[in-house]
């Protein structure tokens, strides 16, 4: 119940202090010996968010991350919760954005989409 109350919805922020996606689910692995169940992983991306949504959107959803995903990555992006390292009003981990799979489909839309309008490539002067 804890894990649900302070990590679900909260922002994830990574080691460079960028926005890095939501916490949309949670991986628990419950032992068998009657032990309280141990967050090992946070889901997150478009993948996790479909299976909240359901219905014809979630599918619609889920057949957009597995596409981009690839057939050699799994269709739901997973953070290991050993990167984690701080849970407070959002949660911080120790890697890069560009390191997660929660992140493919905002890089996905950049270099299909975003950086082929004229002019998305000019930096600042």
């Amino acid at each position: 119940m804890w894990a649900a109350l302070e990590l679900l919805d909260h922002q994830i922020v990574d080691c460079d202090g960028r926005l890095a996606g939501k916490v949309d689910d949670l991986e628990l692995d419950v032992p068998s010996d009657g032990e309280l169940p141990v967050v090992t992983e946070i889901l997150s991306g478009l993948g996790a968010l479909a299976g909240q949504i359901g219905g014809a959107a979630g599918s619609w959803l889920a057949s957009i991350e597995a596409r981009i995903a690839g057939r050699d990555r799994p269709p739901i992006g997973r953070i290991m919760f050993s990167v984690v390292t701080t849970v407070a009003e959002h949660v911080e981990v120790s890697v890069s954005r560009q390191a997660l799979d929660s992140n493919r489909a905002e890089i996905w839309t950049r270099d299909v989409i975003v950086d082929q309008i004229p002019g998305a490539r000019h930096e600042a002067d």
